[in-house]
C-alpha cells in the first residue's frame, strides 16, 4: 500500500520534502523518472498503462501525489487517477481551486496532495482541506482511517533531510508482513515498486528515485542504482538577479 509524507514548511531552510513510496503489482508496466519529453519542466514517473503519474513536481515547484484507497471500487467508466496528478503539473490553476474542481465521482477512491513549494498545501480525502505548514502523512487506508505505517513515517521526517537518508528509510526490509505497519512492501505479486524523495532547500529542488523489481526467480531487487535530479529554483534565480542587480 502506498506511502506519501510532506514536510510542508515544518522546517527552517526547507520549505518542502516529501517521502513516498509507489506500491504496485510488479507486472505493472512503469516509467522511471525523468523529464517528460512532451512536457520538458514536469519530473516524475509515468504508469506505462495510463500515462498518468502518482508523484511529479515542475521546475517551478509545482507538486501532486495521488494514492487509491484500500476497498475501492474502480467502475468501468472510472478515470485513471494518475491523470489527476499529471492535470496539476501540466496546468495553471492554484492548488485550492484545482482541488475543489475535480469532479471525485468520476474516479475511484483516492487522496490527492496538491501544492506549491513555499506555497499552499492541499488534500482532497473525502473534503477539499487546506493545510498549514507542519508533516503531514497518507497511506490506502480508507477516509477516516489511519494506519501505523504513517504515525511511523511522520515521526521519521522529523530527522530526515537528505534524498539518501529517505532513500534509506523508505527502503527495505520488510518488517512486519503488515501493509498496515510496514513501510515496504514486498509480496508475491505486489509490493513497494520504487522509493522517491524531493528535498527542496529553498535554492534547488533535489529528487531521487529507486525502483524496485522481481528478477527472474521472483526475488525482490534493486533496479540499477538511485537516480538523482536536481534544477533551481525560480526563487533562488530571482534573488541571484536582485544581487547582480
Amino acid at each position: 500500500m502506498c506511502l506519501i509524507v510532506v514536510a510542508h514548511r515544518a522546517f527552517e531552510g526547507f520549505p518542502l520534502i516529501i517521502a513516498a513510496n509507489r506500491d504496485e503489482e510488479y507486472s505493472r508496466p512503469t516509467i522511471p523518472a525523468n523529464f517528460w519529453p512532451d512536457h520538458p519542466d514536469v519530473l516524475g514517473g509515468r504508469d506505462g498503462l495510463h500515462g498518468g503519474t502518482w508523484l511529479a513536481i515542475t521546475k517551478r515547484g509545482r507538486f501532486a501525489a495521488v494514492t487509491n484507497l484500500r476497498g475501492a471500487v474502480c467502475r468501468q467508466e472510472s478515470l485513471s487517477r494518475g491523470e489527476l496528478v499529471s492535470k496539476v503539473v501540466i496546468g495553471a490553476q492554484s492548488p485550492l481551486e484545482y482541488a475543489k474542481s475535480i469532479d471525485v465521482d468520476r474516479y475511484a477512491g483516492f487522496h490527492l496532495f496538491v501544492g506549491e513549494i513555499g506555497g499552499d498545501l492541499v488534500l482532497l480525502s473525502g473534503t477539499v482541506q487546506l493545510l498549514g505548514p507542519g508533516i503531514h502523512g497518507l497511506s490506502n487506508a480508507p477516509n477516516g482511517e489511519r494506519w501505523p505505517k504513517v504515525d511511523t513515517a511522520v515521526e521519521a521526517m522529523r530527522s530526515l533531510r537528505t534524498p539518501e537518508e529517505i532513500l534509506r528509510f523508505l527502503g527495505p526490509p520488510t518488517k512486519y508482513r503488515d501493509p498496515t505497519r510496514d513501510i515496504f512492501i514486498a509480496g508475491d505479486r505486489y509490493g513497494t515498486r520504487s522509493s522517491t524523495a524531493i528535498v527542496a532547500d529553498g535554492k534547488n529542488i533535489a529528487f531521487a528515485e529507486q525502483n524496485y523489481e522481481l528478477n527472474s526467480r521472483s526475488l525482490l531487487r534493486q533496479h540499477a542504482g538511485a537516480v538523482f535530479f536536481s534544477v533551481q529554483h525560480p526563487v533562488a534565480l530571482r534573488e541571484q538577479f536582485r544581487e547582480r542587480g
